[in-house]
């Protein structure tokens, strides 16, 4: 095998993992560098997302009547339903065949167009050809926080931008790369179209453009200018009325005014480092200079919980945490579950848990070696936990009162503890990562919580995290399989660590509605810890804003980042 084939092998095993949500952050890294750096990989990258988003379609295009679903009846598994004897089976077996087929083929033909010298065209008079699919000039790299306004296409990580689509969204932020390796991201709300390989029109919002050598000429279009590119960073900012600032962090751009007239005089700029102007319109264009603000450009999305994968159960749902991606000072780590720092429940004053969908409760299966606290601090489990603890609607000011049986002269403090197999060190970005399962009817954002870090000292700051970094609306949040609640019977709960062992609950209840899991990033500094500092556990309490609690499923704690070689 010659090298170019093994180097396209490279390349597809890259695209195929990021299509499949299996890329690691080493891979992420080599994916990032490759584009960046080789138009001929860039192509075959976006010739890649179209064949994947085409076979997507295969599948979405099929009739209803071919599948089986269960409209009238949503809580019965289709796996489970037989046909009547003697009548035929409606499954889409063939259609599935066919579907596998024609993926196989695609990918085929697309492999052998790829890595193999390129044959004469072979053109067929009789087949009928199907509509030519819009061409794409971008794709989504990241995604953070984002959400998408009424009516706009819904897009995720390998997401490929169509040409003279409009795309608005409401809230976040995007990061597309174009095939000349132009970087652009986009902060909500924002709506912007991409109209070429070289242009991006946004008619409302704020983006950053990076135009790396080979990218020069790169545009921007707003409804008064154009800014073209001649290798830069630069921010564009574009109001509700039209009105345009932009900022030249380096390099230099032309700044183009649209001309509404005829006759205008209004002349482009050349803008370079530093400078900064604002497009406003009174009778035509008017120009004017403002002050340069470098804050105005975002050169990378923030640290946060970036994605996580899972095995999944029977109904293909996720069950089991197996990694989680993090990203922690600008860089993007990759952890499998058992690279986490454990826990131990040391507390716990709340009312229920969550067991599998088996039911079986730790605290009456007749196993001593089983526990409740397990449920939390001894498995991988998203769909397991000790759950809803007490809170307070103000955050905590002294050390919490966590006795193993609660002394009714002192009162444990409502909420949860836990301490950490080792200590957590605090360094760039997210050093704990809070796994909560959320019910789809619920709260988007998720529960907000308190947390405080132990052992309570006087610098201790407590603090409340209100959303979490992948939320029921995040494209990232894996819906779970089915799960039981088990409710203790005192309407008060209960109110200690030894009590969640004995107390009786209702026996459990299988739930019905749906639920997600969500994942959030906690930063130590937040907590006011030092960098290089470090915390042996936390308390958690529920911010009691609402009547719904937080239901932690898995709380890990990040290893230490090794010093950067120098």
């Amino acid at each position: 095998m010659n090298q170019n084939n093994k180097y396209n092998e490279m390349l597809y095993e890259l695209f195929g993992a990021l299509c499949n949500q299996t890329i690691t952050s080493e891979q992420h890294q080599q994916l990032e560098e490759v584009l960046s750096s080789d138009a001929d990989a860039r192509l075959k990258y976006f010739n890649y997302l179209d064949l994947h988003l085409n076979l997507e379609r295969m599948h979405d295009e099929q009739p209803v009547s071919d599948y089986e679903f269960q409209v009238q009846a949503p809580l019965v598994n289709a796996s489970y339903t037989q046909a009547p004897p003697g009548q035929p089976v409606k499954t889409s077996t063939a259609l599935w065949l066919l579907v596998s087929a024609a993926c196989l083929v695609l990918v085929a033909g697309f492999l052998t167009f790829n890595l193999a010298p390129p044959a004469a065209p072979q053109i067929s008079l009789d087949t009928p050809q199907s509509q030519p699919k819009p061409p794409s000039a971008a794709a989504v790299t990241q995604t953070a926080a984002v959400r998408f306004a009424e009516g706009s296409p819904f897009l995720k990580v390998g997401s490929p931008i169509v040409n003279c689509q409009e795309y608005a969204i409401s809230a976040g932020q995007l990061q597309l790369i174009f095939t000349n390796g132009a970087e652009v991201i986009l902060t909500g709300p924002a709506v912007f179209e991409s109209q070429g390989p070289e242009h991006l029109a946004v008619r409302y919002g704020a983006c950053s453009v990076y135009a790396p050598d080979g990218a020069e000429g790169f545009t921007v279009e707003t409804p008064l200018s154009q800014v073209v590119d001649y290798g830069t960073r630069f921010s564009v900012n574009v109001s509700e009325a039209g009105n345009t600032d932009v900022q030249v962090i380096e390099g230099e751009t032309d700044v183009q005014p649209v001309k509404f007239k005829s006759d205008s005089q209004i002349k482009s700029q050349r803008l370079t480092r530093g400078m900064a102007q604002r497009l406003t319109t009174n009778n035509g264009v008017v120009v004017d200079d403002i002050p340069f603000d470098q804050k105005q450009y975002v050169s990378q999305l923030p640290d946060r919980v970036v994605s996580y994968t899972t095995t999944v159960g029977p109904e293909n749902r996720a069950e089991d945490l197996k990694c989680v991606t993090v990203q922690r000072g600008g860089k993007s780590y990759q952890y499998e579950v058992e690279d986490l720092i454990g826990i131990e429940l040391t507390h716990y004053q709340g009312r229920s848990f969550l067991t599998r969908n088996d039911g079986i409760d730790p605290g009456t299966d007749g196993n001593p070696g089983t526990l409740r606290r397990h449920l939390l601090d001894d498995d991988r489990c998203l769909l397991t936990g000790v759950v809803n603890p007490g809170g307070s609607t103000s955050p905590l000011t002294a050390a919490p009162v966590m006795h193993e049986e609660e002394d009714p002269a002192h009162p444990n403090t409502p909420g949860m503890a836990i301490r950490f197999r080792e200590p957590v060190v605090n360094g760039p970005g997210p050093d704990i990562v809070l796994f909560d399962l959320q019910v789809i009817v619920h709260s988007t954002t998720g529960d907000a919580f308190y947390a405080t870090p132990l052992p309570f000292t006087e610098k201790s700051k407590t603090h409340l995290i209100q959303k979490f970094d992948i939320d029921l609306a995040s494209p990232e949040a894996k819906p779970l399989e089915k799960f039981w609640l088990h409710i203790f019977n005192r309407k008060s709960g209960i109110s200690s660590r030894s009590e969640l062992e004995t107390a009786k609950s209702n026996g459990g209840n299988w739930h019905v509605v749906g639920a997600k899991a969500l994942a959030t990033g906690i930063d130590l500094s937040d907590l006011g810890i030092a960098e290089g500092e470090t915390v042996e556990g936390l308390f958690i309490q529920d911010v009691q804003d609402d009547g719904d609690m937080i239901d932690p499923v898995f709380i890990g704690g990040l290893p230490p980042l090794k010093p950067a070689r120098k």
